[in-house]
């Protein structure tokens, strides 16, 4: 999804609705503005079903990003613990 695909898709939403991410195992928590983040990304790196589909190029062992497609991304994250 590009940030233009989610504005569009948040535009169809009345501008007053709590925006949230899921909670660590269960329920859900407030996105704040210190959970957006500019990343770097790596493309098609997870490689175990638990693992997201990308990772982040400071997870590279070394850093070394020879064959792998690296790109930004806009992060939401969570922060529940």
């Amino acid at each position: 999804m590009t940030v233009q695909e989610l504005i569009e898709q948040l535009a169809g939403y009345p501008a007053d609705l709590r925006v949230v991410v899921n909670g660590y195992e269960e329920g859900y928590d407030d996105l704040s503005p210190e959970q957006i983040s500019l990343v770097k990304l790596t493309l098609n790196t997870g490689k175990n079903r638990w693992e997201g589909e990308h990772g982040e190029v400071d997870d590279l062992f070394g850093g070394a990003t020879d064959g792998v497609e690296v790109v930004e991304g806009v992060a939401l994250r969570r922060v529940s613990n």
